[in-house]
């Protein structure tokens, strides 16, 4: 296994387990973090730094009530990971459950994620 993709890997273990500031460690602080999706998804899109990345959680952690997140597969490309997963979890706003399998696509350079970008059902979320 490369050292990117123990970081990544490190990183989704941290966030399984609830632990923010551990994931927040391993984020650049200058980075590209993007959740691809419509205006209207509750929480940031587009986030520059560790600051925004961590309002984005916070935002997630508000919004959704995430009982299942899976990765499934890794694709190790040297400096770029993809991750190939899927999550389960209610809106909170509405009560109703939402499914979606999802694609990260990471960099990472000297230890650190540079970029995220996330891709995942957003017609699943559609009216939420």
């Amino acid at each position: 296994m490369s050292t990117n993709l123990s970081v990544v890997k490190g990183a989704y273990e941290a966030f399984a387990r609830g632990d923010i500031p551990a994931v927040l460690a391993v984020i650049a602080d200058d980075v590209e973090w993007r959740v691809v999706g419509p205006a209207s998804l509750p929480f940031p899109r587009a986030c520059r730094n560790k600051e925004e990345v961590g309002a984005f959680f916070k935002a997630l952690a508000e919004s959704d009530d995430i009982s299942q997140f899976e990765t499934r597969e890794y694709i190790d490309a040297g400096d770029h990971i993809v991750t190939l997963g899927f999550v389960k979890s209610t809106i909170r706003s509405t009560g109703e459950p939402l499914e979606s399998e999802w694609i990260h696509v990471i960099t990472v350079k000297n230890g650190l994620l540079t970029r995220f970008v996330e891709f995942f059902d957003t017609a699943a979320r559609e009216g939420h």
